[in-house]
């Protein structure tokens, strides 16, 4: 980490820094060298944008989220419909439009951002390959690709787990597995602090297990330092099981 923390000081311009800290910005700038991005369906940057919203008009299943928080911090997941204007998470609880309404309020309002002021961003819902999901606990799992330029150097799997309340961020216990860059698969996995060949909570082996669309998957990672300014970058690949891959940061 302290490495990693002294490249990125190094090496990245506080401009990029700061370009990839906006969402929607950095989906722009992939846009302009051909990389995938998830989709936005709406950018809310007012109140007025949020008042004028027309709820019943969202997909069945959705994501909406703060433009420029970190770690996954004030995402929320519509699974599906429940109503015309209110909807199910992934873990079953019904989200209202007053809710929804409520929260996107608290983004706009910076509640999730290191700003006073943030943008809200809702996105078609992506859903993991079917050979991805059956190895995760709930959530989305991606892959995070470190390159240098234009070059993939390492790859990880991360992967949800109950532990993590269903994301993928590591500190909080979801798993990263090692990728083999040559052959996509997976040669080593751990779960904190600790070393595992299966998933805790699916008994999914991981060791050895492929990540689908590999090539793919590296191939829009290395599109992400052209398009960023970032010499030293960590690319989010997210294999959708509809769409292919799409870099979600």
């Amino acid at each position: 980490m302290n490495v990693r923390n002294d490249m990125i000081a190094r090496d990245n311009p506080a401009r990029s820094i700061a370009l990839v800290n906006d969402k929607h910005a950095t989906k722009l700038a992939l846009q302009e060298v051909g990389a995938p991005y998830a989709p936005t369906l709406y950018l809310l940057t007012s109140r007025p944008d949020l008042r004028t919203l027309d709820l019943a008009a969202l997909p069945d299943a959705f994501a909406a989220k703060p433009n420029q928080s970190l770690g996954g911090s004030g995402i929320v997941i519509a699974a599906c419909r429940a109503g015309e204007r209110s909807w199910r998470k992934a873990s079953g609880a019904l989200l209202t439009e007053r809710a929804l309404r409520d929260h996107l309020g608290h983004v706009l309002d910076g509640e999730y951002s290191p700003r006073t002021r943030d943008s809200a961003l809702v996105e078609p819902l992506l859903v993991a390959h079917p050979d991805l999901a059956r190895l995760s606990y709930q959530g989305l799992p991606d892959v995070r690709v470190i390159c240098r330029g234009d070059r993939p150097q390492v790859a990880m799997l991360r992967l949800p787990t109950s532990a993590a309340g269903g994301r993928v961020n590591l500190h909080q216990a979801a798993v990263g597995a090692a990728v083999d860059l040559s052959s996509g698969r997976v040669v080593a996995a751990r779960a904190g602090k600790r070393a595992v060949t299966a998933h805790p909570d699916t008994g999914e082996q991981l060791v050895g297990a492929t990540v689908p669309h590999c090539d793919g998957v590296l191939d829009a990672a290395s599109r992400c330092s052209d398009a960023t300014g970032l010499p030293y970058v960590g690319a989010d690949v997210v294999v959708d099981a509809e769409r292919g891959r799409w870099c979600s940061r």
